[in-house]
């Protein structure tokens, strides 16, 4: 009878476990199907470093570079994934600890294929493996199935070159601009002008923004000889002031009369006015294209306005799309204020906003010098350059001695302190005696050079301006 019971015991006990183990194998597991790569990140990484010794020999040194704060942009449509703000040049992309997560714990795999091989060489990714990134390499996402799979094309952008890097281009030289007596170049609508006297007439020769080496008259259309002094453009049409009467033109050959301004000086425009000097020599301003004018408000004398060698700059601020900073530069009358040594500098904001006031031109207090002055340059041409002002010119006027582009000037404060730039400096070949010559600024932050002697031409950018913009922003 023990024995029975004991058997029917057992079995009881058998059950109860089998029960038990069946419960527990009949749970629900969820594969997820759908599957992408959620975050991508790199941490630190080494950097081959070249400077100068102090005695000027290109030198090397490795340091460790920390790469972390360089955001990836996962662009989930082209299963593309890169960081659109470029690692340093000399960074080393061959050796990479990347930090990749998937969706839903997905399985991250690399395809370690080698390039120009035709077979995949597929490895599990793990995170603490050095990765070789110095080509586009793909990264694939497994489901938690291992049924479907995302790839993405994933490329650590490295700078090839430095970003405060100048070159020069010298072009083909041009006859026709090396026989204008005075000059001013402007460019618009992907082409640079440059208007000069010719010894007859002011004429403006025209050359593609991509071109440089082939320029052309034009249109037959002249103006008085000291016509050139008054160009400008503003939205994209060319403005010009001749003998009281304000010509407008698209394309520098067909022009139209659109105004007789009681004004004896063009200076600029902001985009949006334009500027001017009446016969007082008053400040003036048209926000009608030129048809009315109404007098600017200045904190200090008009006699301390610049009449000569004039520029316009507009900075746009970065604290309101709707505003602007204007900085009037030039020289005063060289031969009434032969004491100035440095340049006559103002500067205003100009607020286009619904019911924005207007505000006065506020003088800089430049014109008897200082240590870190704006030069009083022969001929001086500015423009705005790097979110910044550009300045060059010929030998100092006045009591300002300083030699004929001996540098190029560059401010960062909106024309308050001014410094001889280490990256950007002028063309080789340039005649350091001329006084006939042009600057500009394209569209594509190229400055152009242009010399009256023998008319060369150069043109140059700083390295960073011409870097690509990648996407950082996707809309389904």
């Amino acid at each position: 009878m023990k024995k029975k019971l004991l058997t029917s015991m057992s079995l009881l006990v058998a059950v109860f476990l089998m029960a038990s183990c069946l419960k527990g194998e009949d749970r629900d597991v969820t594969y997820y199907e759908d599957t992408a790569v959620t975050s991508f990140a790199i941490g630190t990484l080494k950097r081959t470093v070249h400077t100068k010794t102090k005695a000027g020999k290109d030198s090397t040194y490795r340091t460790k570079f920390n790469a972390s704060k360089y955001a990836f942009y996962i662009d989930q449509t082209k299963r593309e994934i890169y960081n659109p703000d470029s690692l340093p040049v000399g960074v080393d992309a061959s050796k990479v600890i990347a930090t990749i997560a998937g969706k839903s714990g997905g399985v991250i795999v690399l395809n370690m294929k080698k390039a120009g091989a035709t077979k995949d060489s597929l490895v599990r990714y793990v995170s603490t493996d050095s990765l070789d990134f110095s080509r586009p390499r793909e990264v694939r996402v497994y489901s938690n199935s291992g049924n479907n799979y995302r790839a993405y094309t994933v490329r650590v952008n490295v700078h090839k070159e430095s970003p405060n890097v100048f070159n020069w281009t010298e072009l083909t030289a041009n006859a026709s601009l090396g026989g204008l007596r005075g000059m001013k170049a402007v460019n618009t609508n992907g082409k640079i002008f440059v208007f000069g006297d010719d010894g007859t007439a002011t004429v403006a020769y025209v050359t593609a923004m991509s071109d440089g080496n082939s320029w052309t008259l034009a249109g037959t259309q002249t103006f008085g000889r000291e016509a050139y002094l008054n160009v400008c453009v503003m939205n994209n049409q060319l403005y010009i002031l001749d003998n009281g009467a304000l010509w407008q033109s698209s394309d520098g050959a067909a022009w139209t009369q659109v105004a007789t301004p009681n004004v004896v000086r063009l200076i600029g425009s902001s985009g949006n006015k334009l500027y001017a000097l009446n016969a007082s020599k008053a400040l003036v301003t048209s926000a009608d294209g030129g048809t009315t004018w109404t007098e600017e408000q200045i904190d200090d004398q008009s006699t301390l306005l610049p009449t000569q060698d004039i520029n316009l700059c507009t900075l746009p601020l970065k604290t309101n799309k709707n505003a602007s900073r204007l900085i009037l530069i030039g020289n005063r009358s060289a031969t009434d204020y032969a004491a100035d040594a440095a340049a006559a500098i103002w500067g205003k904001i100009e607020d286009t906003s619904t019911g924005a006031q207007s505000q006065p031109w506020a003088y800089y207090g430049t014109v008897g010098g200082g240590t870190y002055r704006l030069p009083r340059l022969q001929g001086m041409c500015v423009a705005g350059y790097n979110d910044g002002l550009l300045a060059v010119g010929g030998h100092g006027l006045g009591a300002d001695k300083t030699q004929g582009f001996a540098a190029v000037y560059m401010s960062y404060d909106a024309g308050i302190v001014w410094r001889p730039d280490t990256a950007i400096t002028i063309p080789s070949g340039f005649t350091t005696t001329a006084t006939v010559f042009a600057l500009t600024v394209d569209a594509d932050n190229h400055v152009w050079m242009i010399c009256g002697d023998r008319g060369r031409v150069w043109k140059g950018r700083l390295t960073q301006l011409g870097w690509r913009k990648e996407q950082n922003v996707f809309k389904e």
